[in-house]
């Protein structure tokens, strides 16, 4: 009875085993054809991409670009809502940003937590900020005034009353 559950629990092994191997092999495939794939479009940088995409004229050409960076995933749905209208708003991806106004004229970026950049994009009437690739906030910009800033001060914090020397 032992030597019938040690062969049982083996079957059921190289089953599973088998199974697991035919799904990796599957998603390998699939994965393959995306990344294989011909055409010019693929083999540019996915910011390159987004910054040549509002200097084109041919709606043929944009679409073609609009469809490689959806495969890539680097499109929000505020995106394609905004792009087209040569606009940017908030939850916007910087490459939608690029993608409506084309390369600013000035960034200045500060890493503010780990793996979390905040940037400062200056374009002739707007700065934008992005945090992490997302735009966050959208600022006029007007003679005499400032940019905004990449480092707040902290506020003064009282000392605690419980808590004297």
């Amino acid at each position: 009875m032992k030597k019938n559950m040690k062969n049982a629990s083996i079957a059921i092994g190289l089953m599973l085993s088998a199974l697991t191997v035919t799904s990796v092999q599957a998603q390998t495939e699939a994965a393959s054809r995306i990344i294989d794939r011909e055409g010019a479009l693929s083999k540019n940088g996915t910011l390159q991409l987004c910054i040549e995409y509002s200097t084109l004229e041919s709606e043929a050409d944009r679409e073609a670009y609009r469809k490689e960076l959806d495969l890539r995933s680097q499109l929000s749905e505020a995106d394609h809502k905004h792009i087209p209208l040569h606009e940017v708003a908030t939850s916007m991806t910087m490459c939608g940003m690029y993608m409506s106004k084309g390369k600013p004229l000035a960034e200045q970026s500060r890493q503010i937590r780990p793996l979390t950049f905040k940037t400062v994009h200056v374009y002739p009437d707007m700065y934008y900020v992005t945090q992490s690739g997302i735009v966050v906030d959208a600022y006029e910009r007007k003679e005499g005034s400032m940019p905004p800033k990449l480092v707040h001060e902290a506020p003064k914090v009282q000392e605690s009353p419980t808590l004297k020397k």
